[in-house]
This record gives structure tokens, C-alpha cells and sequence, in this order.
């Protein structure tokens, strides 16, 4: 049944848009979709900024399963991973650089301070 302008009533025939992105693989699983929500509060203490980032996109990757997005949950997880490994290597050179600042001022020091007057 049309109106009296040629526009058909209700909604069209598939009733919505289709899924962004289109179906999963058959055979996927979307909750074996891993979110690293673990390493990213863990990167928060290595690398702060990048942490943060990691986290939000940990949250989107729970999100987007929640939605049955397929496609988007595994483009944020594969984000995730990465800010997470950023992070990881970034902050643990960080802590290694910060020990090997710390360990040639006592050396320094010491070798300074070998006679009786220190």
C-alpha cells in the first residue's frame, strides 16, 4: 500500500540496517575475543598516558561483544594488545634506565667519598 505520494508505509523490507561489518566467520566465537583488561591496569603503572588508552580501549572491545559486533570487538582487542605492549616496553625501559641512574650515582658517590673525611 502506498501513500498518495509513492512512498510505501512502515519500514522497508529487512526491517533495519544490516550489522556493520557483516556476519562473523562461521565457526566464531565472539566472547573467545580476548579484551587484556589485566595488562592494561597493569600498563597504567608502567606508562600512565598510554595505560589510560589501553584501558578505554579494553572497555570498547566489552562493549562492542555486548553488541554482538564482531568485526569492531576484534579491531579493538588487536588495539588493545597493542598499546598494552607499548606500554609494557616503554614503562619497563623506563624502570631499567631509572636502576641504571641509580646504581652509578652510589658507585659515583662511593668513589668520591673513600676517605676518612666523607
Amino acid at each position: 500500500m502506498t501513500d498518495p505520494y509513492g512512498q510505501p508505509y512502515g519500514p522497508p523490507a529487512p526491517f533495519g540496517q544490516p550489522a556493520y561489518g557483516g556476519p562473523p566467520p562461521p565457526g566464531a566465537d565472539i566472547n573467545a575475543i580476548p579484551d587484556y583488561k589485566g595488562w592494561a591496569i597493569g600498563s597504567i603503572f608502567l606508562f600512565l598516558i598510554v595505560g589510560i588508552f589501553a584501558l578505554m580501549k579494553s572497555n570498547e572491545v566489552g562493549t562492542y561483544k555486548l553488541q554482538g559486533n564482531y568485526s569492531m570487538a576484534l579491531e579493538a582487542s588487536k588495539a588493545t594488545k597493542t598499546l598494552c605492549l607499548i606500554a609494557t616496553i616503554v614503562g619497563g625501559l623506563s624502570c631499567l634506565a631509572i636502576i641504571a641512574v641509580f646504581v652509578v650515582v652510589i658507585i659515583a658517590a662511593t668513589a668520591v667519598c673513600a676517605g676518612a673525611y666523607c
